[in-house]
């Protein structure tokens, strides 16, 4: 993984994701849905940039996954801290990253030696698509804790999936 791997217009989009979760918490409470959905073009448009001009990299792939995961955390605790949704639905929304935790250093350092890189699988982006709908949901008002729960089953079965993808190679078979 090399630093000039970011250093493309994709990388900008991803860090610009960044730089919006950052300073989503100081804007006032109107101009958050607008920010957030600007995220998530973000977040659409860095990797069809990163294919049409050639730049996808495992070092690109690795920034956009933790772009994601430092928006949705970071308006999560957003919402938390306005009254908006309890603290506890955020153990639903982020059961995928709960899950996925004790798998970081083992995955960093296979995509840092070259060994895997980050994919996104079909659960993985139902969890982000929803999860997504749910936040905009709760910016406007719609706080719901049924789709709180589905979204919370969805990121359990994403973590199983991606860690079924990552360490099938360690299979062992009974002697």
């Amino acid at each position: 993984m090399r630093f000039s791997d970011l250093a493309t217009a994709a990388g900008v989009l991803t860090l610009l994701r960044v730089g919006i979760a950052a300073v989503l918490p100081l804007l006032p409470r109107e101009l958050w849905l607008p920010a957030y959905l600007g995220a998530l073009l973000t977040d659409v448009a860095d990797g069809a940039v990163a294919r049409r001009n050639g730049t996808a990299s495992p070092a690109g792939a690795t920034l956009d996954a933790w772009a994601d995961k430092i928006l949705a955390v970071n308006v999560g605790w957003t919402l938390v801290n306005a009254g908006v949704v309890p603290a506890p639905w955020l153990l639903l929304w982020f059961s995928r990253e709960i899950l996925q935790l004790p798998m970081v250093f083992a995955l960093v350092h296979r995509w840092r030696v070259g060994v895997g890189r980050p994919e996104t699988r079909p659960l993985g982006r139902a969890t982000t698509l929803l999860l997504a709908f749910v936040t905009a949901a709760a910016m406007v008002g719609y706080a719901s804790f049924p789709l709180s729960v589905i979204v919370g089953c969805l990121g359990a079965a994403a973590a199983a999936d991606y860690a079924r993808l990552h360490f099938a190679h360690l299979r062992f078979e009974a002697p």
